[in-house]
């Protein structure tokens, strides 16, 4: 149930100092995770003509080293059902000495396309990855709290390129807005370390969507809470919070 791969950083996949941008460290998850389903037989692919998708609901992510262009590392992943709602998903990233540079979890839910009703995973998983043997995940994910005032913010235009295959905007791309908000004096001299996730609705294209920042000091003074709107709307579309290092400490 342990699935691997080796990448290679790529130029285009790098930012700072030629360091692995975020974004692509949950590209990176997607994909591995995204190959480790269709080899299971539970891909998007799959699901798609019984009317199925898979949602992520949470993330959360602690990145110790970001690794740099030509850079080669290692990928690891597996899934665990837990209380027949959600699917658990656990990835770790080694560098060539083995040493963990990243380690993230996240929670899914597999959903109906036409409702977008969650389902029970029992009838509509193969047995053997409900109640066969399976590595552990452990569901300790915490409550992001809320932010008590907009602070900074910015705003985007939902594209095309911004959609997945359900047609709707990508996980990862949510996770670019929020730290796109993040104050210039701190984005041009610092990298996240750790980032939480709470989607709680998606974005379609030619949305609007603004993203609102606030620094969150009862983590410390690079530690922010972002909130994701519709403009004009109420409810959050997704929730982060980010702690951030300076570029020179993950070196």
């Amino acid at each position: 149930m342990l699935y691997e791969t080796k990448l290679t950083v790529r130029y285009a996949e790098t930012g700072i100092d030629g360091r692995l941008k975020p974004g692509m460290i949950l590209n990176y998850f997607q994909d591995i995770a995204s190959d480790h389903c269709a080899e299971l037989g539970i891909s998007a692919l799959d699901l798609l003509p019984k009317n199925l998708a898979w949602v992520v609901y949470r993330y959360h992510l602690n990145i110790y080293r970001y690794p740099v262009w030509k850079e080669n590392v290692y990928l690891k992943t597996w899934r665990y059902p837990a209380n027949n709602l959600y699917e658990l998903r656990q990835f770790d990233v080694y560098d060539e000495a083995e040493n963990l540079i990243v380690t993230a979890k996240s929670s899914w839910i597999l959903t109906r396309l036409d409702n977008k009703k969650p389902v029970r995973l029992k009838y509509h998983m193969p047995e053997q990855l409900i109640n066969g043997h399976q590595l552990p995940v452990e569901n300790d994910f915490t409550a992001i709290p809320e932010q008590t005032e907009k602070g900074d913010s910015r705003s985007f235009l939902v594209r095309m390129h911004d959609l997945d295959f359900n047609r709707h905007v990508n996980n990862t791309v949510y996770v670019i807005w929020a730290l796109e908000s993040v104050p210039n004096e701190i984005a041009s001299k610092c990298l996240p370390c750790e980032i939480s996730i709470q989607y709680q609705g998606d974005v379609v294209f030619g949305d609007h969507v603004t993203a609102f920042t606030q620094p969150f000091p009862e983590e410390s003074d690079t530690s922010y809470l972002h909130t994701i709107f519709h403009d004009g709307q109420d409810a959050p579309i997704t929730r982060v919070m980010t702690r951030w290092q300076a570029v020179d400490a993950f070196s």
